[in-house]
């Protein structure tokens, strides 16, 4: 379907039917002579497209209208309402006919028949065949294929050995096609579950969707020509349409036109060409702000992203890029290239990256070693059997002549050496052996190990919540430092219910119940019961239920389950909506009653849709003779916005006092009363005209002004259970959690209490937060960016310590620099972001700027303040760049989601602009589910090195025998189909059993990896160079000296020949070495676990809850026996396999390998040193040499003991060794406190160093060191 017959690419993808009906494409410049048709048949059968002055409502000529923004066409068809029409939407207020019913159901499939459907054919996946085509393009493939071809040439052709000659050449052909229809068939695997994964995505979009006047959420596929959706914040359009109703509209088209100015939208009212009025909304942009309707015109392959999306299409179908046709560095540049070994910008970069290095260094050095041994044994062979004569040197003339391989040399009278088949076969043996060394040595296993972990980790992360949109991102995690995470919804339940009022003159609480068998006073029916009057109590609800239900999204609902509530839409509003539930009011009916027939509105007369500048949403609606308009928004917005307050009610007559600036404080406190018990609080409030506004309702900027205050709510979002438990966990992983919320600075701090951000010693005495772990976005925007004093003072956002909050007014100009962003003061930012948790009032950019700051950060290198921030607050610095992982729910969100190294957007709440920015979806919302993340990630980071483990292990032992055999017996002792079936295990078998082991909850028990963390750790050094140095040792010794192995009868004769029973029991003893190894690399501990854990030691802790790596253990051990006993001359072993005694001695040796790692933790527990423990005697060394230096009249040339000796007579040998003794001690206290590197003697090193710098004189410097380490019980404490 990607090509026509001619073979030539077309708009298959998005068909031009304007082809098929014969009619032209309309555009400003058509012909105006054309009378209007305006007739459109009824039959669904039949084809045919409404026209008017040129213009055709075709498929094409819908779109066009978009994307060419053809105002006249729409005045063509008599506006909006007359183009709705005339695609069959007869009624904007409804939309098309609901396909619930059978009539309906025919007519949108007879639409989605003529003006197509909304869908895009996904792009063609690579099929199994074209996978195989593509492997066996790699040149080590090739090379072995020519070498099998050759083989079978000369075997049957030429030496015309018909029992023995086709063995080795299809015993390669065979392995060649076992290894790449395994690697095929992993590729295809992987392909297909990453089509998978955007299927996934794509059908959990969702549109708001308006037929027969009720609103459903569907599928954007759902959507047919003449349908009415709804648009709102956050939403990414997913056809192209125009505007039939809306308030303040922008978008962001950025994504289309590449500007950033967000494009006002407004309602076509007339005017032709001259109206500056934008109606056209176009598929693939971005709502950002305001709200409004939108009738779709065209769909799917018609509407201008799917245009696009065809375009692309072909532009790859036709073909390529130009980098073949790029300029190279010449031979010298590759010559260089090649023999450079790593990479100077490596250092900090993602595991992949590393990866890719260290798998081409790998490559390189295989390349080296295969051409080496190649080299080696050529040249001995040459020279042995041509230079040197070989066996025809010993030969007479009468002997010589009758040798096929020798011929007499008249001039030289003597048997020389001559070429033969035999000899061309065994040159290419000694080819093949290097190419299979260099098949081993490429580690293809290791892209193979990553894609299975991270397909296995995707996978199963949707069971925990997390869908996982950018693979890499889920090891990323596994690094993460700090998450900067959400509020609402995330660290609580998202279930908002009201539980506070101030409403007429009288504070109204919802009541808990004493007793579990107690039923709660919800607050409706406290103010049901709060009224003397029935007149009163009637009036009252009526007030309070017509600002609540008219002045909400039409989206937000409350319905009525048997598991009970489900808030559909907003949550605050669902709050509010809830309590007119509880209040007894019908909220449907309500709505229904304030409907104005032929309106595009769902009720009333005007909305104005929330803007984060004002804080506020208002719903004008007739009322009796005049207009009443509803607002609601942040009290503080509120009160700015209101000039009275309702005090009462008498009878139904409402009565209002002044907002006095008495009033103003009581609510005030009234607001920070509920802030302070953790509640977020809302206001409403309303205003009365007479008559609609002579600018009309669209063009008056003062409606919002002048209200009367009718209610204070203060609305209760419970913090998730499993949150206080997850934070903890962070702290022990290494993660600090900071908040950000648009919450005030009071209900944060609250909610950072009781979820365990902010923890108790984060508080003074007094109970407040302490200096810069709690404070507002303006005044960290207002202390973290650089000033320009020189300009003079503009209006905008200030914290004001007063109030507490954030006020507009006259300040410095912050500096910008050349795209006009804030300059960001890295010196002032490294002092506040280290003690920050909680960011209230935070803003998108605020959040974004936290995000870049903390990535950039270099404060891990200022030792000083590290270790202050460690003695003074706990605070333990991690020694790297800071991995920031964030969460995210709105359309603003989306650049602090993308900054991030991992973006979290919320999958129930969040944007759909946020889910299109963020690495990983949230399913659920919470908290824990992003910690769940960092474990997989973590997993993901240890399967890998597992893997990397075990394949560099098998990589230096195979290569290493190789070229031993080589050089001893001019062969390698591991033929091809050998060398192919080890590289078999180690890379397809082993990268499935290593790389699907789950993760567990000690994961999360030690530090983050950190950016600058080497591929090889040290451990992973320890493992590699002690199972290398054990199974090349046994090796050897099978291969030199067989019959020295004991037990055996009758022993091993010493046959380095391909096919006996030496090599046969050789490469037995190797595959069962690299079998038993991949139990050692299951477990990766890092030191410290080694010296506290026990059950590190043990291999196969956990094996059994890893299915698929018993299965490949089982099934490869299986294998090799299949192959050793039956396998015979076609895998180059012994006819009839080995015996029972062999076999038991090749599966000791191999087993004792499990022994030898507990040798090896042994000595790594022994020799090598913890990263703390590193620190810490760096620090003892430098505290002695201070001190030594400082405690008398040392001079430069003082030897080390004349210093030492020194220092015993100025300070007492008692205080020096409880210092010594305390720094020690700071390993095994380190354990218990629960943190990385810093610790007791790490924090008296800084106080011992601080305070000897401030002092002047030997003597005090003395006392004060006296004074530090004499008390064991501060040292304990510390």
């Amino acid at each position: 379907w990607i090509f026509s017959k001619e073979q030539k690419p077309i708009h298959t993808l998005c068909p031009d039917t304007m082809a098929e009906n014969g009619k032209v494409t309309s555009g400003d410049d058509a012909d105006p002579s054309k009378k209007p048709l305006l007739s459109s048949s009824t039959d669904y059968g039949s084809i045919s497209f409404p026209e008017a002055d040129g213009y055709s409502l075709s498929q094409r000529g819908l779109a066009d209208i978009v994307a060419q923004k053809q105002t006249k066409a729409l005045s063509a068809f008599g506006g909006v309402s007359g183009l709705a029409s005339a695609v069959g939407c007869k009624d904007l207020s409804k939309g098309l006919i609901n396909a619930k019913t059978k009539e309906g159901a025919a007519f949108v499939e007879a639409q989605r028949s003529k003006y197509g459907s909304n869908s895009l054919p996904p792009p063609p996946s690579p099929s199994l065949l074209a996978l195989v085509l593509e492997g066996l393009k790699d040149p080590t493939i090739i090379m072995l294929l020519v070498s099998a071809v050759i083989s079978l040439v000369l075997g049957l052709g030429i030496e015309r050995d018909f029992e023995h000659g086709w063995i080795e050449g299809t015993s390669i052909f065979v392995t060649v096609c076992l290894v790449v229809a395994v690697a095929s068939l992993t590729d295809y695997a992987k392909a297909k579950e990453f089509r998978d994964q955007q299927l996934r995505l794509e059908g959990e979009r969702h549109v708001n969707l308006v037929r027969s006047g009720e609103s459903t959420i569907v599928h954007p596929g759902e959507l047919v020509v003449g349908d009415i959706i709804r648009l709102a914040v956050g939403d990414i359009v997913p056809v192209d349409g125009i505007l039939i109703d809306g308030s303040g509209l922008k978008m962001d088209e950025s994504a289309l036109t590449g500007e950033s100015d967000l494009i006002n939208k407004a309602v076509y009212t007339g005017g032709g060409k001259e109206s500056k009025a934008d109606p056209f909304i176009v598929s693939g942009t971005n709502v950002m702000q305001g709200s409004g309707k939108m009738l779709v015109v065209a769909v799917g392959c018609n509407s201008m992203q799917g245009r696009i999306l065809a375009r692309i299409r072909e532009q790859e179908t036709e073909g390529g890029d130009d980098d073949d046709n790029e300029e190279n560095g010449g031979f010298l540049s590759t010559l260089r290239s090649f023999f450079s070994f790593g990479s100077a910008d490596v250092e900090g970069a993602d595991l992949m990256k590393k990866l890719d290095v260290l798998a081409m260094d790998i490559g390189k050095i295989g390349l080296l070693v295969a051409f080496l041994v190649f080299l080696v044994m050529f040249t001995t062979w040459l020279n042995s059997q041509f230079f040197k004569g070989g066996d025809c040197a010993a030969l007479v003339e009468d002997e010589c002549i009758p040798h096929a391989a020798c011929a007499w040399s008249h001039s030289s009278g003597s048997c020389v050496r001559t070429w033969t088949a035999e000899d061309i076969s065994t040159v290419l043996d000694y080819f093949i052996t290097a190419v299979t060394i260099l098949v081993v040595a490429v580690p293809e296993g290791l892209p193979l190990a990553v894609t299975l972990a991270l397909a296995v980790s995707v996978r199963r992360m949707i069971k925990d919540s997390n869908q996982v949109k950018h693979m890499d991102s889920c090891e990323t995690m596994g690094s993460a430092t700090t998450i900067c995470s959400d509020k609402t919804g995330t660290l609580t339940e998202n279930k908002m219910t009201a539980m506070r009022a101030f409403l007429a003159g009288k504070e109204h609480e919802h009541i808990v119940g004493k007793t579990s068998g107690e039923e709660d006073m919800n607050l409706g029916k406290i103010i049901l019961e709060s009224s003397t009057s029935s007149d009163e109590t009637k009036a009252l609800v009526e007030l309070l239920s017509e600002a609540i239900l008219l002045n909400c999204a039409p989206t937000s609902k409350v319905n009525s389950t048997e598991a009970g509530l489900v808030y559909e839409g907003n949550a605050t509003e669902c709050a509010l909506i809830k309590l007119t539930q509880q209040l007894k009011v019908d909220g449907e009916s309500l709505r229904q009653s304030f409907k104005k027939p032929n309106s595009v509105l769902d009720w009333g007369e005007h909305s104005i849709p929330f803007s984060s500048e004002k804080k506020r949403m208002s719903w004008i609606v007739e009322k009796g003779d005049g207009f009443r308009m509803y607002s609601k928004g942040a009290p503080k917005a509120m009160f700015g916005s209101s000039t009275s307050f309702l005090s009462g009610l008498s009878g139904s007559v409402t009565e209002t006092k002044p907002l006095t600036p008495a009033e103003l404080k009581a609510f005030n406190e009234k607001i920070e009363s509920y802030q302070n018990s953790g509640l977020r609080s809302l206001a409403v409030a309303f205003r009365d005209f007479d008559s609609v506004p002579k600018d009309g309702w669209n063009n008056n900027k003062d409606l919002e002004t002048n209200m009367t205050l009718l209610a204070v709510f203060g609305i209760e979002d419970p913090l998730r259970p499993s949150v206080p438990g997850a934070i903890e966990d962070c702290r022990k992983a290494g993660i600090d959690v900071r908040m950000c919320t648009g919450d005030a600075l009071s209900t944060a701090v609250s909610i950072g209490k009781g979820c365990g951000i902010l923890r108790s010693t984060d508080f003074d005495k007094d109970g407040n937060p302490k200096e810069g772990f709690a404070m507002t976005g303006a005044e960290f925007d207002d202390r973290v960016h650089l000033k320009d004093g020189k300009a003079p003072h503009v209006v905008r956002r200030v914290f004001d310590p007063e109030i507490n909050d954030a006020v507009d007014k006259l300040a410095p100009q912050f500096l910008l620099d050349e795209k006009g962003n804030k300059k960001l003061d890295m010196e002032a930012f490294d002092k506040l972001w280290p003690t920050l948790r909680v960011l209230a009032r935070c803003q998108p950019e605020d959040k974004l700027t936290l995000v870049k700051g903390m990535r950039k950060s270099q404060l891990f290198m200022d030792e000083t303040r590290c270790r202050s921030l460690d003695k003074e607050h706990n605070i333990k610095i991690f020694p790297d760049y800071q991995v920031v992982a964030v969460t995210g729910d709105g359309t603003n969100d989306a650049p602090a989601l993308k900054s991030a190294d991992v973006g979290f957007a919320m999958g129930i709440v969040g944007t759909e602009t946020a889910k299109q920015a963020c690495d990983i979806i949230l399913l659920d919302d919470n908290f824990s589910s992003i910690v769940k993340a960092a474990m997989w990630g973590r997993n993901v980071f240890d399967s890998i090195s597992k893997f990397l483990q075990f394949q560099l292990t098998v990589n230096v032992v195979a290569i290493t025998l190789a070229v031993v055999g080589a050089f001893a017996y001019s062969e390698s002792p591991l033929t091809a189909v050998q060398m192919l079936w080890v590289n078999m295990i180690m890379d397809s078998l082993a990268s499935l059993a290593l790389a699907t082991e789950l993760p567990t909850k000690e994961l999360l028990d030690r530090m983050p990896y950190g950016r600058r963390r080497p591929v090889i750790s040290k451990v992973m050094q320890a493992n590699i160079i002690g199972h290398s140095l054990y199974q090349i040792g046994v090796l050897l010794w099978v291969l030199f000296a067989p019959q020295t192995i004991p037990f055996l009868d009758p022993p091993i004769t010493h046959d380095p020949t391909q096919g006996s029973v030496h090599w046969s029991v050789f490469f037995n003893v190797f595959v069962l070495l690299q079998l038993f190894n991949e139990f050692n690399s299951r477990r990766l501990p890092t030191i410290e676990k080694l010296r506290s854990t026990v059950s590190e030691w043990n291999v196969f802790n956990g094996v059994c809850s890893n299915p698929v790596f018993v299965a490949v253990m089982v099934s490869t051990f299986l294998a090799q026996i299949f192959i050793v006993q039956y396998g015979g001359l076609a895998v180059n072993l012994v006819h009839g396999g080995l015996t029972r005694d062999q076999w038991l001695f090749c599966v000791v040796v191999g087993m004792f390998g499990l022994v030898w790692q507990l040798i090896i933790n042994f000595l790594i527990v022994r020799l090598m040193k913890s990263s703390s423990e590193e620190e810490t005697n760096s620090i003892e060394q430098s505290i002695r040499k201070m001190s030594t230096r400082s405690l008398g009249d040392v001079k430069d040339d003082t030897s080390i003991d004349d210093a030492e000796s020194h220092r015993e007579k100025s300070l007492p040998q008692a205080n020096w060794d409880k210092f010594r003794a305390g720094v020690r001690q700071g390993n095994i206290y380190k354990d218990m406190m629960g943190g990385s590197s810093f610790r007791s003697g790490h924090k008296l090193g800084s106080i011992v160093k601080t305070r000897l710098d401030d002092q002047k004189e030997a003597k005090k410097k003395i006392e004060v060191s006296e004074k530090l380490f004499s008390s064991e019980k501060s040292l304990k404490q510390d």
